[in-house]
């Protein structure tokens, strides 16, 4: 089996500057981030954001922190008329900065026949840059087209190239399916992934709430050794700014979360990783 290296996604420094929340994955001890451009769960993204200008940025702020990044969150609506537009530069983009996994919530079902034909458009376009799209099972309806893997499956199986994969998030099959198994579904998209999500919670009062990995309800242990058989790269993804409320719709916190908070949250997670894995995740 391969040993585990785990990224962070900055979706916990969602309303940060990125120069902050690069300094605090550094001292947490981690050395790949993937940044969060996703739609509907950070702030406003206008096009400049995946332009060569930001991507310079990005690659400055890399080397100053010493990080690397390898996957990029750019969940969106695959459904809109502009689509293929609007996921070509973000692919673009990816290429600029070095990520090669592509991380997406598609949309929804009834829209999923133009989904599909956007993403045979673009697939191509994500080989010839080096990147492959990862499909994520989504965590509330604007995202329902893949909720569990035989959703997924069927999408890859239509789909038909090898640039287009899952990107699996148990996490988020809490919040959309609760009454499956959400680790045991997981391992079920494995066979299909070329990355993962990592994220834990606690569910009160019907709302989603997350926590650091291992303080949270879910067992990643039997999932975390199908990711060493599979040598699937990973993320850590803890939205601390948001929650998901009962109709599983996440809803952003007014002010974004302090950055000591998050280093607290990603030491806790990385600790609570090495005492699971029998080493340490992020420096192999």
């Amino acid at each position: 089996m391969s040993k585990l290296e785990i990224g962070v996604n900055t979706a916990m420094f969602d309303g940060l500057d990125m120069d902050v929340a690069f300094s605090t994955i550094k001292k947490a001890g981690f050395h790949y981030v993937e940044l969060a451009y996703n739609q509907g769960y950070v702030g406003e993204m206008p096009p400049e954001l995946f332009g060569e200008e930001n991507a310079r940025q990005v690659a400055a702020l890399l080397e100053k922190h010493q990080l690397g990044t390898r996957s990029f969150g750019a969940t969106m609506n695959m459904g809109s008329t502009d689509a293929v537009a609007q996921f070509t530069r973000r692919i673009r983009f990816a290429n600029l900065i070095g990520a090669k996994w592509i991380n997406i919530c598609v949309g929804r079902k009834e829209d999923r026949q133009q989904i599909i034909a956007n993403l045979k458009e673009l697939a191509p376009v994500a080989a010839d840059h080096g990147c492959v799209i990862c499909l994520e099972n989504g965590g509330d309806p604007n995202y329902d087209v893949f909720q569990l893997a035989d959703d997924g499956f069927s999408l890859l199986n239509e789909i038909n190239h090898p640039a287009v994969a899952f990107n699996v998030d148990a996490g988020n099959i809490v919040s959309l399916c609760p009454e499956v198994d959400a680790i045991e579904q997981g391992i079920a998209m494995l066979p299909g992934a070329q990355h993962c999500h990592l994220k834990d919670l606690n569910v009160v009062d019907g709302e989603v709430h997350f926590t650091p990995l291992g303080y949270g309800q879910l067992n990643y242990v039997p999932m975390l050794k199908a990711l060493e058989k599979l040598n699937i790269p990973c993320s850590l993804e803890i939205p601390l700014r948001m929650h998901r409320q009962r109709d599983s719709y996440p809803l952003r916190g007014e002010l974004p979360v302090d950055a000591d908070v998050s280093l607290h949250v990603l030491i806790q997670s990385r600790k609570k990783l090495e005492e699971w894995l029998g080493y340490n995740p992020v420096s192999q």
